[in-house]
């Protein structure tokens, strides 16, 4: 469900898959963790992330990568801010209602 929300932003699309080097052919001389969103879900598929403060990294570490490759004036570092604004404020609203569920489950 919060992977889909970011995932359905606007502009969601440049960060669903891997940076191929055809692309961009230092991207992986530079960004020694490349995260995306394909790979954020297989991790939590594969079970590697395991809970929200996970997903959380993962997430923040695409922005981060794509705000440290490109220059703040670029198109792509200006999504990824935007991008991860409206990100961080899916996840808080999750890691809420998450606490609420775990209290609601302790005796």
């Amino acid at each position: 469900m919060l992977h889909s929300q970011i995932s359905q932003h606007r502009n969601g699309n440049i960060f669903h898959n891997p940076i191929k080097s055809s692309e961009a052919p230092d991207y992986h001389e530079i960004i020694k963790r490349p995260m995306d969103l394909k790979t954020i879900k297989g991790r939590v598929k594969d079970g590697i992330v395991t809970n929200s403060l996970e997903f959380q990294r993962d997430v923040y570490l695409m922005f981060a990568n794509a705000m440290m490759y490109n220059r703040p004036e670029s198109d792509i570092y200006q999504m990824a801010e935007e991008m991860m604004l409206e990100s961080e404020a899916h996840i808080n609203t999750f890691r809420q209602t998450e606490g609420f569920v775990r209290s609601a489950h302790r005796p």
